[in-house]
């Protein structure tokens, strides 16, 4: 009942609104397809960050984070619900076949400090959402208890700590709408690994490795790659810390104002 209100009322209020506002260009286009609005009525304003997050270097804030969650470095990072828009099934299918190939490896291999002798782990933080049972039986049938960490939902808090300590930020989804995560990623600093589709190339710039969501492979490729290689990391971060800029609420509430007097305009 609820999925089928929710698209009786954006269909509703999309087309009796004087002008829509969409949070990305993605979005936009989703509301042109899907409701047949005429494209200029439906204006992109992009949301702003929270602009406190920021890269945390202190280790004893990192090691205390570490505690609570019972992690260790290296790992990679997802923040968000558990369900399957976001294919953590694929994610966790990934990481298997990455820790198998590092398995495989000499200890000597593997290119770059943090690849050298140290296993990852995978740390998927956030609430369970619909149908996440699968994302857990997954773990178990690889075999991945010990590797693939489960922390619950993080608070505010430990977002900054958490993040900045991650090797990378993996965001594999199927469709956002914007991709806050992607942002407070490189905001604390953090290399981000995230999907080429819906809004994410939008947020994410050439500050990102961007994968196929539905390959597998690519994302093994992309995980050893960061994971392997510094340079690469510290050019993500550098891009990074510089796409995150583009965002702010400030712009966003300029930009908002600005249509409403327009509005305001057309019924005077």
């Amino acid at each position: 009942f609820q999925n089928v209100y929710l698209r009786w009322s954006t269909r509703f209020n999309a087309r009796s609104a004087s002008l829509v506002l969409a949070d990305s260009e993605a979005t936009r286009n989703d509301l042109l397809s899907c409701f047949g609005i005429s494209d200029d009525r439906v204006v992109v304003v992009h949301p702003g960050r929270d602009e406190a997050l920021e890269p945390l270097r202190d280790q004893q804030s990192l090691e205390a984070v570490y505690d609570r969650y019972g992690l260790s470095e290296p790992y990679f990072l997802y923040i968000g619900t558990l369900h399957p828009r976001k294919n953590l099934v694929r994610l966790v299918d990934a990481f298997a076949e990455l820790a198998a190939r590092l398995q495989e490896l000499p200890s000597s291999a593997g290119g770059g400090e943090v690849g050298a002798g140290a296993a990852p782990e995978l740390v998927l933080a956030g609430a369970k959402g619909w149908l996440y049972k699968e994302i857990f039986d997954r773990v178990r049938r690889l075999g991945l208890e010990d590797r693939v960490r489960f922390t619950g939902y993080v608070p505010d808090a430990d977002l900054p700590a958490l993040l900045s300590g991650a090797t990378a930020f993996v965001f594999p989804s199927l469709y956002e709408g914007f991709g806050f995560p992607v942002l407070e990623a490189m905001a604390c600093g953090t290399p981000v690994l995230c999907s080429n589709v819906s809004s994410l190339p939008e947020v994410a710039g050439d500050a990102a490795l961007q994968v196929d969501p539905r390959d597998t492979e690519g994302w093994v490729v992309a995980m050893h790659r960061v994971l392997t290689d510094e340079g690469l990391r510290a050019t993500l971060v550098e891009r990074g810390l510089k796409q995150v800029r583009k965002f702010s609420w400030q712009r966003c509430a300029s930009q908002v104002l600005e249509v409403l007097e327009q509005v305001g305009r057309g019924l005077g």
